[in-house]
């Protein structure tokens, strides 16, 4: 049995349709057995069609009439009533026309059986039509005659020329001009099949004079494009030399892109890269009816050759056009200013670039001219033009656009100047802030860190280091890193701006203000006051410091000690309690004032009398709310210098950091309404990472923050990290289909739910997303965790690092060691089962030992009495309830006599109860971090066993 393919005409649909139909041969006979429906070839069990058939069959069965009924035509109505329409009729015939040259096409590709206008009672076999994947070239003669040209259609195979009058053909398909020519199934490049029906029943076609012009442009023309033509008493000119290339810039909107393509000039045609025409022909008729017809031809291999240079140059091609890789709409257009000159060497021209509408960009780099900025006031005057060509602009002319990130700034001249994308990244921070005031750029020095993007504009004026030497007056002995810190309020000081003092709790913050006010009270010019003393008459003393410390009220009389016995030469008083306002006019003789946050909101009238050389808050995130009184009452109150002290400056929200920035330095992150925005939003909901990059510059230069571990010896520096390990697919539906077990277990046990029977449980699951085979010894299923573990410890091998390893299960370590001990790597190892004698040798082998990488230890085993300094490394391979546990395991490497910093990676299992777990951790913030009480955990754990399991 085999399947065969028949054409017939279709008087209806006024086309060339196929059926496929299934034949059986016996004795040399093939005779026809059925139609080859889909459900005729469901029943047969001794015939399979193959791929190539069977995609034939489907295209078959979407052409059969009832089908095409269906998807053409309206109920009610017939394909007679339809064509009525021609262009209805057109576009459907179109479409069955791509169908059944798809069809022809695969059939001749594959070999298959093929027939034409086949009858039941036919030999099949006699029938079937030797179908060829050779294209049949048309060769169009052209002769000029009296009164017109005649034209003549040969077909040309191999060396044979065929007249279409003389040889028997069928017209299969219309539009792809699929032919049956001497008993074989063909196809005709270049011309549609009609446009053979005029010859054959007769050698040649006239065409008047007066009639050629549009003949050419309807027929002739097209043909000119790729088929051969002769031509007899008039010239065709071939044009394929190429005189030029300009390249020019195009909006692909799919891409939303610019991208870059070349007009190939020809001398007299230009085809553009990006087109896939190949040829051009264009008619020429003289006054006495001389015809010449140019025939424009692609020259490929030049134009490749021009292609090349672009891809040299960093361009991809794309279709005919090119571009460089980013999400930057221009980016491409930049590459090409920057390739310019390489580009002009190649003999490439450049046409008028213009975008949206015809608006005219430029072929030349803008550049950046930058001028001193110069100061005025609390405002620095950045002086910068943009020049492009012949055109120049002041900078601040961009502002709107980079605040907008519009890149499109239109020159009053109309024509259009795009703002590089690296500009918006460099300036758009400063164009947030700044300011256009009486035409000048200006930014607040508070916001002078913004420009440290951008050196060329750095003032020059600004104070960057500070020496410090500590004062006799000083009767203190500073730390290392306290005299750093005086340097830095020092630089504050001299720059006229703010700062926030933020170091952990008992680093000093007290006594390195203090030490500050004395170097400034040492500068001070000395005054000369007249005395009651008949003797001497004059003295001399020190200027005022003036300084008022804002602080709560528990706190005043430890500052004023403190500052008594580190700066006794100071004038303090205490503003407090009920007589105080018997000191209100003297206010000004103090160098240093001491009151409450209290007294401030209710005496608020009275301090707005004075302006303070500095105002200093201690603690002072009291102000963290900026709808208080407290903190309205402050912001009215003058002085030229501020500090802020605070160990804890963001307690709940960022909204915190606002209000401490508002009073240092007044506008530094503009409105609240501004920061929320910008800043709040962004961070804490939309966790953007370039909006905290852009708050940290901002405010980094006016925050310090130092916690005991960077500045105290006692202990290294230590850093921890968190690997999310995806799980393997059949791991994760292994895990997957256990947890529903879980959860209908839980749901089945009708007594309370024990903590024993919930944590087996849990246990399982735990073990499952570590890895299959600590459940199932035999199980093939990979684990994604180990091999995200054996990566790391690769790495750290080849970078000869030491690293504890600590696992809740001596299994879970033993899959490991037995990669180590395949390895050849050499290792130690501590758990529960270690004799104690064994555990000193397997700590001092580690410790002195430098080809041992490895300590596997596990977790309950490793907590107390370990020193093993010699690890940098900390690898958790599975969180554990309780978080101590970890904190101690980890101080096995992290302590006194460690040298190194210590790096902590913690493997957590992705959307496994592991990630719950260290959710868990993370919630035990109240509880102490001496002592975690495990009761008080597994508790919750039963609390939480719901969302554990989801």
């Amino acid at each position: 049995m085999f399947l065969f393919f028949d054409f017939s005409f279709h008087p209806t649909i006024e086309l060339s349709l196929p059926n496929a139909y299934l034949a059986e041969k016996q004795n040399g006979y093939a005779s026809f057995y059925k139609k080859a429906t889909t459900e005729v070839l469901h029943s047969l069990t001794n015939f399979e069609p193959s791929e190539s058939e069977k995609e034939a069959l489907s295209i078959v069965n979407s052409l059969q009439p009832n089908i095409l009924h269906q998807k053409y035509i309206k109920k009610g109505d017939s394909f007679e009533e339809i064509y009525k329409n021609t262009q209805i009729k057109k576009h459907i015939q179109q479409q069955i026309e791509e169908k059944t040259a798809e069809l022809l096409s695969i059939i001749a590709e594959n070999s298959l059986f093929i027939t034409t206008n086949y009858n039941h009672k036919d030999d099949i076999s006699k029938k079937i039509l030797p179908i060829s994947t050779n294209i049949i070239e048309p060769l169009l003669e052209f002769t000029k005659i009296e009164g017109g040209i005649s034209y003549r259609l040969l077909l040309q195979e191999d060396d044979e020329k065929l007249l279409p009058c003389e040889s028997h053909i069928e017209l299969l398909n219309n539009s792809y001009a699929w032919i049956v020519l001497k008993g074989q199934v063909v196809r005709v490049a270049h011309i549609k099949a009609s446009h053979l029906k005029p010859f054959l029943n007769k050698e040649s076609t006239f065409i008047p004079e007066k009639t050629f012009p549009e003949y050419f442009e309807k027929f002739l023309k097209k043909v000119l494009r790729n088929a051969q033509v002769e031509a007899k008493g008039f010239k065709i000119i071939t044009q394929n030399e190429l005189k030029s290339s300009e390249l020019d810039i195009l909006y692909d909107f799919f891409a939303n892109h610019y991208k870059i393509y070349i007009h190939f000039d020809y001398n007299g045609y230009t085809f553009d890269s990006n087109q896939a025409k190949n040829n051009q022909s264009n008619l020429e008729i003289s006054p006495n009816n001389d015809i010449k017809i140019y025939n424009y031809q692609r020259n490929k291999k030049e134009e490749t050759r021009k292609y090349r240079l672009l891809e040299q140059l960093g361009f991809v091609n794309d279709g005919g056009t090119f571009s460089v890789e980013s999400k930057d709409p221009f980016a491409s257009y930049f590459h090409l200013l920057h390739c310019k000159k390489d580009l002009e060497e190649a003999g490439f021209g450049f046409h008028t670039f213009s975008i949206e509408g015809g608006k005219e960009i430029s072929e030349h780099l803008p550049e950046l001219i930058f001028a001193e900025t110069s100061t005025e006031n609390d405002w620095f005057d950045l002086n910068i033009r943009v020049k492009q060509g012949e055109n120049s602009f002041h900078f601040k002319d961009l502002i709107k656009n980079l605040k907008e990130n519009n890149p499109i700034y239109l020159l009053p001249d109309g024509k259009a100047f795009i703002i590089p994308q690296e500009w918006f990244s460099k300036f758009g921070s400063i164009a947030k802030y700044a300011q256009i005031r009486q035409e000048k750029l200006q930014i607040s020095k508070s916001n002078y860190a913004l420009l440290e993007a951008v050196p060329e504009i750095k003032p020059q004026n600004l104070v960057e280091k500070v020496s410090y030497t500590p004062s006799p007056n000083l009767r203190a002995t500073l730390r290392p890193y306290q005299i750093e810190g005086v340097e830095w309020l020092l630089q504050h000081y001299y720059n006229g701006v703010g700062a926030c003092l933020a170091d952990d709790m008992g680093l000093g913050k007290t006594l390195q203000t203090i030490a500050l006010l004395v170097a400034i009270h040492d500068a001070l010019p000395e005054k000369t006051i007249e005395t009651a003393d008949l003797f001497s008459g004059i003295e001399k003393s020190k200027e005022a410091l003036k300084v008022l410390v804002i602080l709560p009220s528990s706190l005043i009389f430890n500052w004023y000690d403190e500052t008594k016995r580190f700066a006794p030469h100071f004038k303090c008083t205490q503003y407090v309690g009920a007589d105080r306002k018997v000191k209100a006019k003297r206010l000004g003789n103090y160098d240093m004032v001491f009151t409450s946050y209290p007294i401030v909101e209710r005496d608020v009238e009275l301090f707005q009398k004075y302006e303070f050389r500095y105002i200093i808050l201690d603690e002072s995130q009291r102000i963290k709310n900026k709808n208080s009184k407290t903190f309205k009452a402050i912001h009215t109150l003058k002085a030229t210098h501020r500090i802020a002290l605070s160990g804890t400056p963001i307690e709940n929200s960022l909204s915190d950091l606002w209000s401490q920035m508002q009073f240092i330095n007044p506008n530094i992150l503009k409105s609240y309404t501004s920061f929320y925005k910008n800043y709040e939003v962004e961070i804490s909901k939309k966790k953007n990472t370039q909006a905290l990059e852009e708050l940290k510059t901002i405010i980094s230069p006016f925050l310090l923050r130092r916690t005991k571990e960077q500045v105290l010896d006692d202990l290294p520096e230590m850093e921890e990290q968190i690997i999310y390990c995806p799980m393997s697919e059949a791991q994760h539906k292994w895990y997957e289909t256990e947890k529903s077990k879980v959860r209908n277990q839980l749901l089945q046990i009708n007594e309370p739910i024990t903590e024993f029977n919930t944590l087996n449980m849990l246990m399982r699951l735990r073990k499952i997303s570590l890895h299959p085979k600590l459940v199932d010894k035999e199980s093939k299923i990979a684990s994604g965790k180990y091999e995200e573990v054996i990566n790391y410890m690769e790495e750290l091998l080849q970078s000869s690092r030491k690293a504890l390893i600590f696992s809740s299960f001596v299994s879970h370590l033993a899959l490991y060691e037995e990669w180590c001990n395949k390895k050849g790597i050499k290792y130690a190892k501590l758990t529960g089962e270690t004799p104690s004698f064994e555990r000193k040798n397997q700590v001092e082998m580690f410790q002195n030992n430098p080809s041992i990488s490895f300590f596997f230890i596990s977790l309950k085993a490793g907590e107390v009495g370990l020193n093993l300094t010699q690890a940098s490394y900390v690898l958790l391979l599975d969180p554990w309830w309780n978080p101590f546990s970890e904190k101690q395991a980890i101080g096995r490497a992290h302590r006194i006599e460690q040298q190194n910093k210590v790096n902590v990676i913690r493997f957590v299992s992705k959307d496994t109860i592991e990630e719950k777990i260290i959710k868990l951790q993370k919630s035990k913030t109240e509880l102490s971090e001496n002592i975690i009480d495990e009761n008080h955990i597994i508790k919750e754990v039963m609390e939480q066993i719901n969302s554990l399991l989801e």
